[in-house]
């Protein structure tokens, strides 16, 4: 991170060379995974190349920070895990810039010995459920595992079998009535099959995820129960699911520092830039309008400033919202929109806390991840710093349950150490505590107070969410081809990690994007790619 802000203040002051007449050969809008990715597949091709970021981070949805009483135990506000039979693209590019993996002991949560529930007032370890200690009114055949309760639904009611999800989740209906499944939402499609309002609780609850299972297209969740949707074959020699013990937003800086190391007289970064408009000049050149913006404790804002950049080649490395905003030849398509809104925000949250001593480990509730219908949703023993002090991920939640944090966050005195996006307040505090102390059983007033905390709500600009869903109607791989050049007859390309068919919302999309992209530019998928000696 340091020779980024030694070079953002270099790079800073090549602006006017820019406005004065150099031409970029590529100009790529986004600091993120997508942004920063496809600049360093770039690095070796000799171009002038601009990354341009609306904030002062690197990073977007990878977003790690560091608590000063645990500075060994970075904690990640969006992406914090990979499964490596899934993530082949990021797993190669992670061992290419150095980093590391560890076992994500947590898993994707629910690991059955280590894991409590707290399910309408009622404790459960996961083999209950489906018992008579289950706390919903289940019918005889609604009272097994919910997602046992899941598959024999979609194997009931329609007609996949996940021999060829690709084509199946497009061709596939329900038996009733026999309209396809991706035309139809989620509760649509459940209540079809008659299960009682108690299962369709069931079900919900125990998703550690709300998004996919309400008004979101029905084939994000219901079919990929069944066969068709498990993980690949693993040829990482990796754990199930990894972590990198620096944070993931190590993959993006990384890939930004080697890219203008690479070529520092023709590859520049200039964060605070958001693209207002995209036009073209005569000779078949973009010019692109800038606004200059300022990021003070957290916060982007915009300013009265603009400056200009002329290319070649433009490509969006952006979400859905970042991208509605700018002015650009042929923007108003009805096609173009329609790809652009087939998705739905998904609005998350999460909460770290610091405290002296890990107090939810102890003889008589030692599990490491709880699970509950109450809003902080789930909790994860994060780790304990070699300084002694114990990192608690207090909540993290999704969907409705976001707002309620969201509001907390704006209430009460601030106890963190640092006043800025990340602030948490003694609201969100009394609140957190409220609801964990049901969870373990512990009266709140004997919880100790943490002596630092951070949290991140994923509902503003440039992002509205942390992931996305897609909306009813949507052919995902149609949208995601078709989004990678949208426009034929102009070089603006898009990296829609965002709309990714398959891995949408992780970070494998967006570099499986970008490789869509830059076939344009003469390179291959990474995935077929041999490095053959180093390259920075």
């Amino acid at each position: 991170m340091g020779f980024i802000s030694v070079s953002i203040c270099i790079f800073l002051t090549s602006l006017g060379q820019i406005k004065g007449g150099q031409v970029e050969d590529i100009t790529i809008i986004g600091g993120g995974i997508g942004g920063t990715y496809t600049g360093w597949r770039l690095r070796n091709k000799g171009l002038r190349i601009g990354i341009y970021e609306y904030s002062n981070r690197v990073g977007g949805r990878m977003y790690t920070r560091t608590f000063p009483d645990a500075p060994d135990l970075p904690v990640d506000f969006g992406a914090m895990r990979l499964r490596p039979a899934n993530h082949l693209r990021m797993i190669k590019a992670g061992r290419e810039l150095g980093l590391t993996f560890v076992p994500f002991v947590e898993e994707m949560g629910r690991v059955p010995e280590r894991t409590r529930l707290f399910l309408r007032n009622t404790h459960l370890s996961i083999p209950e459920l489906g018992s008579i200690r289950t706390p919903y009114r289940l019918r005889p055949e609604e009272s097994i595992n919910p997602s046992d309760l899941e598959t024999s639904l979609s194997a009931l009611f329609t007609n996949y079998n996940g021999s060829d999800p690709k084509r199946e989740l497009f061709t596939a209906v329900t038996l009733r009535d026999g309209v396809p499944l991706y035309l139809q939402r989620y509760n649509e499609v459940i209540r079809k099959t008659g299960i009682s309002n108690e299962a369709y609780k069931y079900i919900y609850d125990n998703n550690i995820f709300h998004s996919g299972l309400s008004y979101e297209q029905c084939i994000e969740a219901f079919p990929k129960t069944r066969q068709g949707f498990g993980e690949g074959t693993n040829p990482t020699g990796l754990p199930r699911v990894v972590a990198v013990p620096t944070g993931m937003s190590s993959y993006p800086t990384r890939f930004m520092k080697q890219f203008l190391l690479r070529n520092p007289a023709r590859h520049r970064y200039y964060p605070n830039s958001q693209l207002i408009k995209i036009s073209k000049t005569k000779r078949g050149l973009y010019r692109l309008i800038f606004r200059r913006t300022r990021t003070i404790n957290g916060k982007t804002i915009p300013t009265s400033k603009y400056f200009r950049v002329v290319t070649r080649n433009v490509i969006l490395a952006l979400p859905k919202i970042a991208i509605q905003r700018i002015q650009m030849p042929d923007s108003n398509n009805p096609v173009f929109q329609s790809a652009l809104n087939s998705v739905i925000d998904v609005q998350a949250s999460k909460i770290f806390l610091v405290y002296d001593y890990p107090w939810w480990l102890n003889e008589r509730y030692n599990f490491t991840f709880t699970h509950s219908d109450l809003p902080y949703r789930q909790s994860f023993h994060w780790g304990i710093s070699r300084t002694g002090k114990a990192v608690f991920l207090m909540s993290y939640a999704d969907f409705d349950d976001v707002a309620f944090w969201s509001r907390l966050q704006r209430r009460g005195n601030v106890i963190s150490k640092r006043n800025d996006d990340t602030r948490v307040t003694d609201e969100v505090i009394r609140h957190a505590h409220s609801q964990i102390s049901k969870v373990y059983k512990i009266d709140p007033r004997h919880l100790p107070a943490p002596v630092d905390g951070m949290m991140f709500v994923w509902d503003r600009y440039p992002y509205n969410g942390g992931w996305i869903s897609w909306k009813p109607g949507s052919r995902w791989y149609d949208i995601k081809n078709y989004l990678t050049s949208p426009f034929p007859r102009d070089n603006i390309f898009i990296v829609h990690g965002y709309w990714g068919a398959e891995h949408n919302g992780w970070g494998e999309s967006s570099l499986e994007a970008a490789d869509d992209v830059l076939t344009h530019f003469g390179l291959p998928s990474y995935l077929s790619y041999k490095r053959k000696n180093k390259m920075y």
